[in-house]
Protein backbone atom coordinates (compact mmCIF):
# COMPACT_ATOMS: atom_id res chain seq x y z
CA UNK A 1 0.00 0.00 0.00
CA UNK A 2 3.25 2.08 0.44
CA UNK A 3 3.79 1.99 -3.07
CA UNK A 4 0.77 2.87 -4.35
CA UNK A 5 0.62 5.75 -1.80
CA UNK A 6 3.66 6.73 -3.58
CA UNK A 7 2.28 6.72 -6.71
CA UNK A 8 -0.55 8.66 -5.65
CA UNK A 9 1.48 11.88 -4.93
CA UNK A 10 3.41 11.65 -8.05
CA UNK A 11 0.26 11.43 -10.17
CA UNK A 12 -0.96 14.09 -8.19
CA UNK A 13 2.34 16.27 -8.74
CA UNK A 14 2.47 15.22 -12.54
CA UNK A 15 -1.15 16.11 -12.81
CA UNK A 16 -0.08 19.74 -11.71
CA UNK A 17 2.04 19.95 -14.39
CA UNK A 18 -0.07 19.19 -17.17
CA UNK A 19 -2.97 20.70 -15.61
CA UNK A 20 -0.70 24.27 -16.71
CA UNK A 21 0.96 23.08 -19.96
CA UNK A 22 -1.62 23.96 -23.11
CA UNK A 23 -0.91 20.88 -25.05
CA UNK A 24 -3.38 19.26 -23.97
CA UNK A 25 -1.70 16.34 -22.47
CA UNK A 26 -3.76 16.62 -19.60
CA UNK A 27 -6.80 15.40 -21.68
CA UNK A 28 -4.98 13.17 -22.88
CA UNK A 29 -4.08 11.92 -19.23
CA UNK A 30 -8.24 12.24 -18.19
CA UNK A 31 -8.71 9.78 -20.90
CA UNK A 32 -6.31 7.42 -19.73
CA UNK A 33 -7.43 7.71 -16.15
CA UNK A 34 -11.02 6.60 -17.14
CA UNK A 35 -13.16 8.61 -15.58
CA UNK A 36 -10.87 8.67 -12.36
CA UNK A 37 -10.33 12.43 -12.48
CA UNK A 38 -10.62 13.16 -8.65
CA UNK A 39 -7.00 11.11 -8.53
CA UNK A 40 -5.46 14.69 -9.60
CA UNK A 41 -7.47 15.85 -7.27
CA UNK A 42 -7.11 14.08 -4.44
CA UNK A 43 -4.59 11.21 -3.79
CA UNK A 44 -6.14 9.64 -0.78
CA UNK A 45 -9.66 9.50 -2.55
CA UNK A 46 -10.49 5.91 -4.47
CA UNK A 47 -13.47 3.91 -5.11
CA UNK A 48 -14.78 0.52 -5.31
CA UNK A 49 -13.11 -0.06 -8.54
CA UNK A 50 -9.87 1.15 -7.24
CA UNK A 51 -10.41 -1.00 -4.45
CA UNK A 52 -10.93 -4.02 -6.33
CA UNK A 53 -7.82 -3.19 -9.06
CA UNK A 54 -5.93 -2.91 -5.76
CA UNK A 55 -7.38 -6.57 -4.33
CA UNK A 56 -6.49 -8.00 -8.02
CA UNK A 57 -3.13 -6.70 -7.67
CA UNK A 58 -3.49 -4.68 -10.73
CA UNK A 59 -4.05 -0.91 -9.33
CA UNK A 60 -0.22 -0.42 -8.84
CA UNK A 61 0.45 -1.24 -12.65
CA UNK A 62 -2.17 0.70 -13.81
CA UNK A 63 -1.16 4.24 -11.96
CA UNK A 64 2.69 3.22 -13.32
CA UNK A 65 1.10 3.37 -17.01
CA UNK A 66 0.01 7.22 -15.53
CA UNK A 67 2.90 8.24 -14.39
CA UNK A 68 4.68 7.01 -17.33
CA UNK A 69 2.93 8.58 -19.96
CA UNK A 70 2.42 12.04 -17.86
CA UNK A 71 6.59 12.09 -16.97
CA UNK A 72 7.72 11.16 -20.85
CA UNK A 73 5.32 14.08 -21.35
CA UNK A 74 6.74 16.65 -19.09
CA UNK A 75 10.50 15.18 -19.73
CA UNK A 76 9.62 16.05 -23.84
CA UNK A 77 7.83 19.07 -23.32
CA UNK A 78 9.46 22.81 -23.80
CA UNK A 79 6.77 24.23 -21.56
CA UNK A 80 7.00 21.75 -18.60
CA UNK A 81 10.41 21.14 -18.74
CA UNK A 82 10.74 25.12 -18.03
CA UNK A 83 8.68 24.09 -14.51
CA UNK A 84 11.78 22.28 -13.93
CA UNK A 85 14.35 23.11 -11.22
CA UNK A 86 18.20 23.08 -11.15
CA UNK A 87 20.08 21.43 -7.61
CA UNK A 88 20.66 24.58 -6.00
CA UNK A 89 23.65 22.73 -3.93
CA UNK A 90 25.62 21.39 -6.73
CA UNK A 91 23.93 23.89 -9.98
CA UNK A 92 24.10 21.34 -12.20
CA UNK A 93 22.54 21.68 -15.69
CA UNK A 94 20.03 19.22 -15.38
CA UNK A 95 15.83 19.80 -14.43
CA UNK A 96 14.95 17.96 -11.88
CA UNK A 97 11.23 17.65 -10.55
CA UNK A 98 9.55 17.29 -7.49
CA UNK A 99 8.00 14.24 -8.80
CA UNK A 100 11.03 12.46 -9.19
CA UNK A 101 11.11 10.44 -5.86
CA UNK A 102 13.78 8.23 -6.71
CA UNK A 103 16.53 11.03 -7.28
CA UNK A 104 15.37 14.04 -5.05
CA UNK A 105 14.09 15.43 -2.17
CA UNK A 106 12.08 18.75 -1.28
CA UNK A 107 12.37 20.97 1.16
CA UNK A 108 9.46 21.18 3.14
CA UNK A 109 9.48 24.49 4.10
CA UNK A 110 10.08 26.19 0.41
CA UNK A 111 9.64 23.05 -1.47
CA UNK A 112 12.61 23.73 -3.59
CA UNK A 113 13.90 20.54 -5.13
CA UNK A 114 17.73 18.96 -4.83
CA UNK A 115 19.43 15.77 -5.79
CA UNK A 116 19.41 13.06 -2.62
CA UNK A 117 22.96 12.78 -3.23
CA UNK A 118 23.52 16.99 -3.00
CA UNK A 119 21.15 17.22 0.04
CA UNK A 120 23.03 14.11 2.05
CA UNK A 121 26.07 15.79 1.92
CA UNK A 122 25.06 19.56 3.00
CA UNK A 123 23.83 18.00 6.77
CA UNK A 124 23.30 21.79 7.70
CA UNK A 125 19.38 22.47 5.68
CA UNK A 126 18.44 24.21 2.76
CA UNK A 127 20.56 26.63 1.41
CA UNK A 128 17.72 28.25 -0.21
CA UNK A 129 16.23 28.90 3.42
CA UNK A 130 19.03 29.83 4.62
CA UNK A 131 19.54 32.69 1.94
CA UNK A 132 15.92 34.10 2.60
CA UNK A 133 16.68 33.92 6.20
CA UNK A 134 20.03 36.18 6.11
CA UNK A 135 18.43 38.34 3.88
CA UNK A 136 15.37 38.75 6.25
CA UNK A 137 17.61 39.50 8.83
CA UNK A 138 19.65 41.67 6.61
CA UNK A 139 16.40 43.59 6.09
CA UNK A 140 15.32 43.86 10.11
CA UNK A 141 18.51 45.43 11.23
CA UNK A 142 18.49 47.97 7.93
Amino acid sequence: MHLIGRSWEQLKLLGDYLGLCRSGALKELSKRLNHRDYLLESPHRFSVADLQQIADGVYEGFLKTLIEFASQHVYHCDLCTQRGFICQICRHHDIIFPFEFDTTVRCAECKTIFHQSCQAVVKKGCPHCARRRKYQEQNVFA
